[in-house]
């Protein structure tokens, strides 16, 4: 019963720090459209990765299948992992943006964990 509190508290956090980054890509904020023209990628992406971001909280939330729920668990770490390698690899390593990936990558790990302990 305490995983299950732990996991559900952290999923909230979780839930809210992708949620606040679908909205943020979705708008083109210009602090998101900065972070990703520093990291060289196209600010077209923007649209597709708050898309994906929103539909996998939805999958986390309500999907009745646990392979949807690995796979929206997947998408999140690769974007993580992504945006870390993006900064590293273009020596851009300027803050918040260089901070808030790792933050993000640890969320979703240790949201996965629990839920696989509760599952």
């Amino acid at each position: 019963m305490k995983n299950k509190k732990l996991y559900t508290t952290i999923k909230v956090i979780f839930s809210l720090f992708m949620l606040f980054s679908a909205i943020g890509e979705l708008t083109l904020n210009e602090t998101v459209v900065h972070s990703m023209e520093l990291i060289q990628m196209p600010v077209y992406l923007l649209y597709l990765l708050g898309v994906l971001k929103i539909s996998g909280i939805i999958a986390l939330w309500v999907s009745p299948f646990n392979w949807i729920k690995e796979w929206a668990y997947a998408g999140f770490t690769f974007d993580f992992i992504g945006a870390i390698f993006g900064f590293i690899a273009t020596g851009n390593l300027v803050m918040p943006d260089i901070i808030m990936a790792p933050v993000g990558l640890m969320l979703c790990l240790s949201t996965y964990f629990l839920w696989s302990k509760t599952n």
